[in-house]
């Protein structure tokens, strides 16, 4: 008799106390539909080497130190997802009623400081396989795409420091996001305020947690700590001039030789759903990257294919009272859980 993975259930909490799984978790947690992904068990048996005046096998085995990390993959829902960018940003403030009564305008930035917001988590693997809680759990990774045919779907890597095995499932039947989902055909892109006729888009950002500071006399993480952030994306376009081209490659749009300056330019993506939360406003999301750089990349022309480009770009902070990049989110939660 074996056990379903659709069985499962992973709900999200932010935890207000280091070291403490978030007492009002069974209340405020957001339930989230996944795809799949599950926080998984990163521990070494410790096995001895071969010892002068032992014997040919193996001896003995211990095991290690442990930390829990993976990935979760979704379709992206706007009353969950704020949670998860939370954690991965750090700052957070939300405006009740806005735009208008029964909606609310959650606005998330990015921390300066190296400490980020931890998450509690609960995991119902296969419905009654196993059930787990992690404690101090940072999201490490965020990472959003659609294509114009399909979902708005997106991916978080989560690395925690305690693990507990066994507990009791909390009753989801209330918690759960069914907010309604995003497709590419509600999905735009401006670059510098002009509109950027996209065929796909993604975009990440990476914190650069480190899962290996284990201390002596302790099976558990010492620390997490974020690292240099970043954050870079992608879009696909059919160009209808080469000016894209010439700015990533020669510097500017007009340029014809190579030089040394990089344009830089603000770039949006905005997504909302086909239904309204109340009156004419829709769940959506802008992500409002400040300032980017596009990536060099070389003109492939191939037989009668038309040319199309895959162009890679990095989110730039040249002035710190900036944020590189904020994002708002408007959904029918009043709070981010």
């Amino acid at each position: 008799m074996g056990f379903s993975s659709q069985a499962g259930q992973v709900l999200f909490r932010t935890q207000p106390t280091p070291g403490v799984f978030a007492p009002d978790f069974a209340a405020e947690a957001v339930a989230m539909k996944l795809r799949s992904g599950a926080l998984g068990a990163n521990r070494d048996l410790l096995i001895t080497d071969p010892e002068i005046g032992g014997g040919r096998d193996r001896s003995d085995a211990y095991l290690g130190a442990i930390s829990w990390a993976g990935d979760y993959e979704f379709y992206a829902r706007m009353e969950a997802l704020p949670t998860l960018l939370a954690a991965c940003l750090g700052s957070r403030a939300t405006a009740a009623g806005v735009p208008v009564a029964g909606a609310n305008q959650h606005t998330l930035t990015p921390l300066d400081s190296a400490t980020l917001p931890y998450l509690s988590i609960e995991e119902a693997i296969g419905g009654t396989y196993e059930k787990m809680h992690y404690t101090d759990a940072v999201v490490n990774t965020f990472h959003l795409e659609a294509e114009a045919n399909g979902f708005l779907m997106g991916t978080v890597g989560v690395i925690a420091r305690h693990g507990l095995a066994g507990v009791t499932a909390t009753a989801a039947d209330t918690l759960w996001d069914n907010s309604p989902l995003i497709v590419g055909t509600n999905i735009t892109l401006t670059l510098g305020a002009v509109s950027l006729p996209a065929k796909s888009f993604s975009l990440d950002i990476n914190n650069n947690f480190e899962d290996d500071d284990f201390r002596l006399g302790a099976f558990e993480l010492g620390d997490l700590t974020a690292k240099g952030r970043e954050v870079n994306g992608s879009f696909m376009i059919r160009p209808a001039d080469s000016a894209l081209w010439r700015r990533s490659v020669l510097g500017t749009a007009v340029a014809t030789v190579a030089g040394g300056l990089v344009t830089k330019d603000e770039l949006v993506i905005t997504c909302e759903t086909y239904e309204f939360i109340t009156g004419t406003t829709k769940s959506s999301i802008e992500v409002t990257v400040g300032q980017i750089a596009l990536e060099p990349y070389s003109l492939s022309p191939s037989g009668d294919d038309v040319i199309e480009n895959d162009i890679s770009w990095q989110g730039l902070r040249p002035d710190p009272a900036n944020d590189v990049l904020s994002a708002v989110v408007t959904s029918g939660r009043a709070t981010i859980a």
